[in-house]
């Protein structure tokens, strides 16, 4: 990747370090990659084949924390869950429930009832 898509997509922000601030290691890295991967995609990686290595170096010296520790972040569980959650509520999101759907559908549904 050049240098300015890394600079420009994958640098950390000052509001951004409050949240990357109290967590170590591994789960240090993993959240500040989660997170500038939601804001740049609006989805989170499924594993560590979707980082580039050079994003993953680029992340790991501004966190402090080596490259090589991403390989400790665990991929599935309740700490990824968390860390998905501190993200979307930091950027505005949540999940979409069932009653979001419905109402989406029924929506829909309308609109083209309304433009038939």
């Amino acid at each position: 990747m050049h240098i300015d898509d890394l600079v420009e997509h994958w640098t950390i922000l000052d509001e951004e370090r409050d949240l990357i601030a109290g967590k170590r290691d591994a789960t240090r890295l993993g959240f500040a990659i989660l997170l500038k991967f939601y804001t740049q995609h609006g989805r989170f990686p499924r594993s560590r084949s979707e980082l580039p290595d050079d994003v993953v170096e680029h992340v790991a010296k501004q966190v402090l924390v080596p490259a090589s520790e991403l390989g400790f972040y665990e991929w599935s569980g309740s700490t990824i869950e968390y860390h998905r959650h501190q993200i979307r509520t930091h950027l505005g999101f949540r999940t979409c429930t069932t009653e979001d759907a419905t109402k989406l559908a029924g929506r829909g549904g309308r609109a083209r009832r309304a433009t038939a």
